[in-house]
């Protein structure tokens, strides 16, 4: 599994994390993700959009500590997105009802605009 992190760079700030590969136990699978998503959370980031479509596999403690993050950033006024999320990603992701809590899109692009559409709101 590879994780990379994309800052943003324009208004409201966004930071997106991409997934590729498998997502499995252990110190490069969703130990990893956490201490991603951790470490971006007590940076002070309040918008986080996972960019799923590379990942071809999510254990189950990788969509729990999606939900961590989440309630985690909404404490903080803040929010998590996902994108891009297919095949065995997405099937096991709406077989738990995770679709339920956290919002999908079918692109980074999208989920970012739903987050500069909610600043214009603001």
């Amino acid at each position: 599994m590879e994780i990379t992190v994309r800052e943003g760079s324009a208004e409201p700030l966004v930071s997106v994390v991409a997934v590729s590969g498998e997502m499995d136990i252990g110190p490069s699978g969703v130990d990893r993700f956490h201490q991603v998503l951790d470490g971006l959370v007590e940076g002070g980031d309040r918008r986080i959009v996972l960019d799923l479509s590379q990942a071809s596999y999510v254990v189950s403690r990788g969509f729990g500590q999606m939900l961590v993050a989440l309630a985690r950033l909404r404490t903080r006024d803040g929010d998590l997105r996902a994108a891009g999320a297919q095949g065995a990603v997405w099937a096991a992701a709406s077989a738990v009802g995770l679709d339920n809590i956290i919002k999908f899109y079918g692109t980074v692009e999208e989920a970012l605009a739903s987050f500069a559409e909610e600043a214009g709101r603001g």
